[in-house]
């Protein structure tokens, strides 16, 4: 198995690289949902906000679905599987909850 980096984008030299990158990012953007949804749950938000925070929430929801189809499609390209960058992922992070669901 090829060894697994994350990098600055300046030091990006491989295409595993590339999708760990993807999938960290994506960790990032369903964190961020998960903020919004939390405020929400809690009444935090008056109405305008909450409208803009569904409206986020949504848009989060279509580039992890982007996100996702890169993920796919470069990972057919190299050697690594996506369980493995999870794995790895979760070693530096043991609480990522990172599936397709949510």
């Amino acid at each position: 198995m090829k060894n697994i980096n994350l990098v600055h984008a300046e030091d990006l030299d491989s295409i595993e690289d590339y999708a760990a990158s993807l999938i960290s990012g994506m960790a990032s953007l369903k964190t961020l949902s998960l903020f919004h949804f939390e405020a929400s749950k809690k009444g935090l938000l008056d109405e305008d906000e909450e409208e803009t925070s569904k409206t986020i929430c949504w848009e989060i929801q279509r580039l992890l679905m982007l996100y996702q189809a890169q993920v796919n499609q470069v990972l057919e390209r190299g050697e690594l599987k996506e369980e493995d960058i999870l794995d790895f992922l979760k070693t530096l992070m043991p609480k990522l909850e990172l599936n397709h669901e949510s």
